[in-house]
């Protein structure tokens, strides 16, 4: 095989800076709230085809799966990334996918603007074009690459990777390309979402003491929540254990005047090494059970509604070597191993086998703001590490 640097710049070579830049931007331009994934996908679809990929095909969720067969030599790799997209909120011009001077956020080079351009339509691009840039060169990956650009991420459906993975489709280790600005990062905190019921009884807001107010109720569990998050551990990898309530109705609430006898609230809990779910959920019932002891199943409800795996893969893992070798040979400098502060879908790739780690373009501080962006310099820097990145890792950990 080419030597190490013979390969990197073979691989340089082969990237169409021009082409993957107007791809991110176009891809940009295309709405994908989730749910609404068709017609981006098949744009992935045709960049897929584009760049000579041997098979491409779209399931019957909307997943793009494109693959790229190896020689047989060595273990095959899964790249994922999800084509959804949050809602717009406050931002202005979300898809008009405008090239502009980064300077404004304080970084350099310039940047392309828009709603999904970090979280991650563009990230997709990249992995697509890093891939097509290996068949360019002529360097053939050890075992299959599996390019899996899924849907409806933002709302944890199970319709994305883990249908995928659900109907059969497995590789030796997998890579995430959300965001991790170039970088290294192993995985992120796991997260339980439970739905806490407080229930009370109706009466005429004119006679309060009639009923029991479901709001009055609850107001012990928020308090000693608060107390409980002062407490949680923190992992030096993956950040502090944390949380929090992240929403809260009570009915009836028609304007009418009535005494709420219904309370729901929706309690956000991530969790570190060291913990687990079902620890964490015997803690959440603990406080439930102090702050009011006769009230299970009566007065208060607990339900897990979600759990968004932790993931952890270890540094010395194959993957991660190939990932910081990858790095270096771009950088000429070790990298930063870190670990993401929100969930991505390569938890369940891990979860199913699949050693994965993170190296993608792009700061996920950006992430679901007004001011989603990301550097153009940054997409050709990480679409040039993930193609030594998969190499690697399919050649043995060598480039």
């Amino acid at each position: 095989m080419l030597k190490k640097n013979t390969v990197g710049a073979a691989i340089d070579a082969a990237i169409e800076q021009d082409a993957l830049i107007e791809a991110c931007r176009k891809v940009v331009q295309i709405e994908s709230l989730t749910g609404e994934e068709k017609e981006v996908a098949h744009f992935v679809a045709e960049q897929m085809r584009a760049q000579h990929f041997d098979k491409v095909e779209i399931d019957r969720n909307g997943n793009v799966i494109g693959t790229v067969f190896g020689d047989g030599s060595g273990p095959s790799v899964m790249v994922n990334g999800h084509i959804d997209h949050v809602p717009v909120g406050a931002m202005e011009d979300a898809f008009s996918g405008e090239l502009v001077d980064a300077s404004r956020w304080g970084e350099e080079g310039m940047a392309i603007f828009g709603r999904g351009s970090c979280d991650m339509k563009c990230n997709v691009i990249a992995a697509v074009h890093a891939v097509g840039a290996l068949k360019r060169a002529g360097l053939k990956p050890g075992g299959n690459v599996i390019v899996v650009a899924d849907v409806e991420e933002e709302t944890d459906s199970p319709n994305g990777v883990k249908s995928v993975i659900r109907a059969g489709l497995r590789a030796d280790f997998g890579i995430s390309v959300e965001s991790t600005r170039g970088q290294v990062y192993l995985g992120h905190r796991g997260k339980l979402e439970f739905e806490v019921k407080y229930i009370g009884r109706t009466s005429h807001a004119s006679e309060p003491s009639n009923g029991i107010n479901s709001i009055y109720l609850s107001t012990g569990f928020i308090n000693e929540l608060q107390r409980y998050a002062q407490g949680l551990q923190r992992d030096d990898l993956l950040g502090p254990a944390t949380v929090t309530i992240t929403g809260m109705h009570s009915s009836p609430d028609n304007g009418t005047a009535v005494v709420p006898d219904l309370v729901t609230m929706r309690v956000d809990r991530r969790y570190v090494r060291g913990e687990n779910p079902a620890g964490c959920q015997a803690e959440i019932e603990g406080i439930l059970r102090s702050t009011n002891p006769n009230g299970e199943g009566k007065e208060w409800t607990v339900e897990l509604i979600n759990h968004y795996p932790l993931m952890y893969t270890p540094e010395d893992s194959p993957v991660a070597r190939a990932a910081v070798i990858a790095v270096e040979d771009v950088d000429g400098a070790k990298p930063t191993i870190s670990a993401w502060r929100f969930g991505v879908n390569g938890t369940f790739m891990n979860e199913a086998g699949i050693p994965t780690i993170g190296l993608g373009p792009g700061d996920e501080k950006w992430a679901h703001t007004p001011q989603e962006h990301i550097g153009t310099g940054d997409i050709t820097e990480a679409t040039r590490k993930i193609a030594r990145a998969v190499l690697a890792v399919t050649k043995g950990g060598k480039l």
